[in-house]
């Protein structure tokens, strides 16, 4: 009777062991980082006074991210959040600029860098 009853336990842990009942749960996955490098990737004189610049941005992260940019640094971003790191904005030519970019990657994690640069002259 022993011997059947201990049979009986054993099949018993062994099932709840086999439907995960009471099994141990995998941590949580640690959050992942994110960092991003602003660039200018080039300028063009446009109609005497103006600049295209075109501003990008690399990022390190093993997930999608979003961008938003903030041409003027003034704290205040002035693009909605795009799949793309890479715009182009008019600025007046023979100016100081400072533009920052935000990102955002699907976990939440967010990083922010900025990059100073002078405009060309323009003819």
């Amino acid at each position: 009777m022993l011997k059947k009853r201990m049979a009986a336990v054993l099949a018993t842990a062994s099932m709840a062991g086999l439907l995960g009942v009471g099994a141990a749960q995998a941590a949580p996955s640690a959050p992942q980082s994110l960092s991003v490098t602003a660039q200018v990737l080039d300028q063009q004189c446009q109609g005497g006074d103006f600049v295209n610049v075109t501003l990008s941005a690399s990022v390190q992260t093993s997930s999608e991210a979003r961008f938003k940019w903030d041409f003027t640094n003034n704290g205040s971003f002035d693009t909605r959040a795009l799949a793309s790191p890479t715009v182009t904005h008019r600025y007046p030519d023979e100016t100081n600029v400072t533009a920052r970019i935000g990102a955002r990657n699907v976990e939440g994690n967010s990083a922010q860098d900025t990059i100073s640069f002078s405009t060309l002259r323009c003819p």
